[in-house]
């Protein structure tokens, strides 16, 4: 296809006018499901006091910089901010594996106070399903992905738009 548009060559002016807006209104829309992940992942930790030791601060900082990110992207969007963004999504993945990392273990260390199971007959791969899906323990362990779904939002936000040197950016 030999078209300036990949959809149709067909397509008109104001075709290519109200795709743009389509594609902006779509953008607004996950850059606002980021930040409300935020607020209620804010909410939930807060909820369960997760500040009680220094791993627990974790989400809280990554939380801090998907928001001011967002919230960046939201009110004054340039070219570095879409950078920065697209940067604080990749760094939101590895945050939010720690944290599934650090509550499998912490389930893995109480695995052995429940009474369901006879945790020393049990193999190892066991001792891990068991943690994993929240059989024994107490700490959820794949809530830590909502940081990664919030920066990822976030992240797939800024698609469409350019990250040259420049002031201000607008979706194409």
């Amino acid at each position: 296809m030999t078209g300036a548009h990949p959809v149709s060559p067909a397509m008109t002016a104001g075709d290519d006018a109200r795709a743009s807006r389509l594609v902006a209104r779509f953008q607004r829309c996950l850059l606002g499901l980021s930040l409300l992940s935020c607020v209620f992942v804010a909410v939930e930790l807060a909820s369960l006091r997760h500040w009680k030791t220094g791993a627990q601060y974790v989400p809280w900082y990554v939380l801090a910089v998907i928001a001011v990110s967002g919230l960046v992207m939201a009110l004054a969007p340039t070219r570095l901010g879409v950078l920065q963004a697209r940067v604080v999504s990749l760094v939101s993945v590895p945050a939010a594996l720690f944290g599934v990392y650090e509550h499998v273990a912490a389930n893995l260390e109480t695995g052995v106070l429940n009474h369901r199971y006879d945790w020393t007959a049990l193999p190892g791969w066991e001792h891990l399903w068991l943690a994993s899906t929240g059989a024994v323990g107490g700490t959820p362990a794949l809530t830590p992905l909502v940081l990664a779904l919030a920066g990822t939002l976030l992240g797939l936000a800024t698609v469409g738009m350019a990250t040259m040197v420049g002031d201000r950016v607008a979706p194409r």
